[in-house]
């Protein structure tokens, strides 16, 4: 069995491969405000603990955790790391740094940071749940969250006792603002700086980059948590199925493989890289049509001759 931990777009393109199989598998998510149809998975919702996890884990034979979840989950990341199962993650597609943007590694040097030279008035884009992460700035310094209209994250900005004049929602639209949109919630706030999360492309953070480099505003952005070295990482359907086939092997009924361009490509880099450098690589990254990255097996034969392998 297969339990995915999803609640993100990834999670949605996550249950998609596995229904492709016709089998059962779990799709755990932390609350049930996202709707998913499921015709073979089983409908998971509350979090669980270490010691809960590996239960379950052990009592319904699950072989593969599928980690579709959000970037800065980070307490569930931990307790996935500890179940002592193979985890896939599914990862977003992230931009590069870039100059002009102040990167803070976690909350408390972000904290640091705005403190050391405080701008005007702050826009934090960086979710309900950092409200008491960034306390320490906003106690003294004027900052207007951006928060979803629930129940839940009025809660939460109650117990932070977070001033309710300075929360602006987001609107009805379960879409993802727009540039526009985003410089139009700047131009209201008047904030001369944001603070945001590297939440990739799915996360709507390319368009609120863009907004505050036209508006001329400060950016800061929060850098996402490191993830374990020891679990295989994918970025999208292709490589997610592969991924899964070589952990769960039989999980699918039919294997997949790689076309003879993926294969002709993959040979041409390894070949070309077996020559600038001694160590010979094993596999290499190719770029599909759809801009997913997949890891291909490959052997150096001699230099400047590579061969795709079967794995």
């Amino acid at each position: 069995m297969i339990l995915i931990f999803g609640g993100t777009t990834e999670g949605r393109m996550a249950l998609d491969v596995c229904e492709q199989a016709g089998k059962p598998y779990f799709y755990s998510t932390k609350g049930d405000l996202q709707q998913v149809r499921l015709v073979n998975g089983i409908r998971l919702t509350g979090a669980m603990d270490v010691e809960e996890l590996k239960r379950f884990c052990r009592d319904k034979d699950i072989r593969c955790i599928v980690d579709a979840s959000h970037p800065y989950a980070e307490g569930l990341h931990a307790t996935i790391d500890k179940a002592g199962i193979p985890v896939v993650r599914v990862e977003r597609h992230f931009s590069g740094h870039t100059e002009g943007i102040t990167y803070c590694k976690d909350f408390p040097d972000a904290v640091s940071k705005l403190n050391a030279a405080p701008p005007t008035r702050l826009l934090a884009l960086t979710g309900v749940n950092t409200i008491q992460r960034l306390k320490d700035y906003w106690v003294d310094h004027p900052t207007i969250f951006r928060i979803l209209n629930r129940k839940e994250s009025n809660e939460v900005a109650e117990r932070s006792a977070f001033p309710r004049n300075q929360i602006i929602y987001y609107s009805d639209d379960i879409t993802l603002p727009s540039i526009e949109q985003e410089m139009a919630l700047m131009r209201q706030t008047g904030c001369d700086a944001i603070i945001t999360k590297e939440s990739g492309d799915t996360g709507g953070y390319g368009e609120k980059i863009e907004a505050a480099r036209q508006l001329g505003i400060s950016i800061y952005v929060v850098e996402r948590p490191p993830l374990p070295s020891s679990w295989t990482r994918v970025d999208g359907p292709h490589g997610l199925r592969r991924a899964i086939e070589q952990t769960v092997p039989g999980f699918f009924p039919l294997r997949t493989g790689f076309t003879t361009g993926t294969c002709a490509t993959a040979a041409a880099k390894a070949a070309y890289l077996s020559l600038q450098s001694e160590h010979w690589p094993k596999q290499v990254d190719v770029t599909l049509p759809d801009d997913e990255t997949v890891s291909v097996p490959v052997e150096v034969l001699r230099p400047g001759v590579a061969v795709v392998i079967k794995d």
